[in-house]
């Protein structure tokens, strides 16, 4: 390889600098997780209002069935991530971050936009409850793919020795997504009856979901290749005549990979789990098994949020300066040591809640800060989408997606500590993880 393709093939770290490449990269920024947030709001969203669209789409002749039947909806676009982050993983791998990050927005907006304007079971019977699972696959797919692309692109085209906070800033738009769908919610219910909202008020948050995510498309569009994939392509499809790589591009496939492969399970299953115990259910358990009122929990789940953002953020910076490892490893060791006490605290008032969550939160933050960077360093560029979106959705979807239903079904069994030993085992394999895993803060992206 001569020494000018060299200079530009750091791995996305070596784009032209100046303000006009900062301001690119910025926008860039923004436009992918502006997405992601979209993303996760309509996912938010469809369980936040399925107790009041359920007699919409199912039989109303039996309203816990027609629950039931939504709930069972949601549970399929769980079912359907894994395979949808294997295959934009791979059409990214193929075709290009942008454009796979580009159809997943649009199969997003699709299927808010399908659900906002889905006629009802009264008017169209069975054809309502199909229509409602096509635009849960359709979100589902885009969904397994959004996350593990998204972190690609952000860690591809991060300046040197940002990695991690680039990558990081994936997980706030996560929350960000939580909250936007949180206060639409709150915002809904607080303004429209219960008759209003079981009539059409929830087709308002599906209908801004779409046409947000439209605008999310537009911004998508305009993204920049980055400068790993397009230098990966350039040496498979023009190789230069007696030029010798300084190292030789990894061609192998993915399955090659299988410690790499195991890397990204072990530090999603830890981080998946706590996520959607902390963040998704606790709140909601301290209503239902603990007596507190919606508002404080709400109240208390919002606060935490918004310091998760910064804390988050600020894990990035320190992962930079002193390696993943360090934090991957803290986040095991915290987990285990501090999951029974801090659900020992919670007893149904705002402050033990809130507190409970900070804490939480600010342990689950050592992980989100450095394993986005980590699950982009440890795979080649030609594989790199699918390695960290596949491993990645099919974690979320064991262990993040049925965290909540266990936590119920042990809770009702009487083994409510049962669950908790099941929290820390999986912490155990994140912290086996951060163990084995070689450092990874000054290592190229590997082409």
């Amino acid at each position: 390889m001569s020494g000018k393709a060299e200079a530009t093939t750091i791995a996305g770290n070596t784009e032209q600098t100046g303000d006009g490449g900062r301001r690119r990269r910025i926008r860039d920024l923004i436009a992918v997780n502006f997405g992601n947030t979209l993303e996760w709001y309509d996912w938010t969203i469809y369980s936040i209002f399925a107790p009041y669209f359920a007699v919409q789409f199912f039989n109303p002749g039996n309203a816990a069935s027609a629950l039931l039947a939504t709930l069972a909806v949601f549970a399929v676009g769980f079912i359907t991530r894994p395979l949808g982050g294997f295959i934009f993983g791979a059409y990214a791998d193929r075709a290009g971050r942008r454009k796979s990050l580009t159809v997943a927005m649009m199969l997003t907006a699709a299927g808010s936009l399908v659900v906002a304007l889905a006629p009802t079971y009264q008017s169209v019977g069975l054809l309502a409850s199909i229509i409602l699972l096509g635009a849960r696959l359709l979100q589902g797919l885009a969904h397994g793919g959004e996350m593990g692309t998204s972190v690609t692109y952000l860690v591809e085209r991060a300046p040197h020795g940002r990695r991690a906070l680039f990558g990081s800033s994936s997980w706030v738009s996560v929350v960000l997504g939580t909250i936007l769908a949180t206060l639409t919610g709150l915002l809904l219910t607080s303004s429209l009856g219960e008759s209003d909202l079981g009539a059409w008020g929830w087709r308002i948050a599906f209908g801004v979901g779409g046409v947000l995510g439209l605008y999310a498309l537009y911004l998508r569009r305009r993204l920049t290749e980055t400068d790993a994939f397009e230098e990966t392509t350039r040496e498979d499809r023009t190789p230069a005549p007696g030029d010798v790589p300084e190292v030789a591009p990894d061609r192998r496939g993915l399955l090659h990979h299988w410690r790499a492969i195991l890397v990204v399970f072990g530090l999603s299953a830890g981080g998946s789990v706590m996520f959607y115990t902390w963040l998704i259910f606790m709140p909601t358990h301290a209503q239902l098994q603990l007596g507190q009122s919606a508002s404080s929990a709400l109240t208390a789940s919002l606060i935490a949020q918004v310091f998760f953002l910064a804390a988050i953020l600020a894990a990035g910076w320190l992962g930079d300066r002193i390696g993943r490892k360090p934090m991957v490893i803290a986040f095991g060791v915290a987990f285990i040591i501090l999951t029974i006490p801090l659900n020992l605290m919670i007893d149904g008032s705002f402050a033990t809640l809130l507190t409970a969550l900070l804490i939480s939160l600010a342990a689950l933050a050592l992980l989100f800060g450095v394993n986005g960077a980590v699950w982009a360093e440890v795979f080649p560029t030609r594989v790199r989408a699918a390695g960290v979106a596949g491993p990645l959705s099919l974690a979320t979807a064991i262990f993040g997606g049925t965290a909540p239903y266990i936590n119920t079904a042990l809770a009702q069994a009487g083994l409510q500590n049962w669950f908790l030993y099941y929290l820390m085992a999986v912490s155990a394999i994140t912290l086996a993880t951060g163990l084995l895993m070689k450092e990874t803060r000054h290592s190229r992206l590997v082409r």
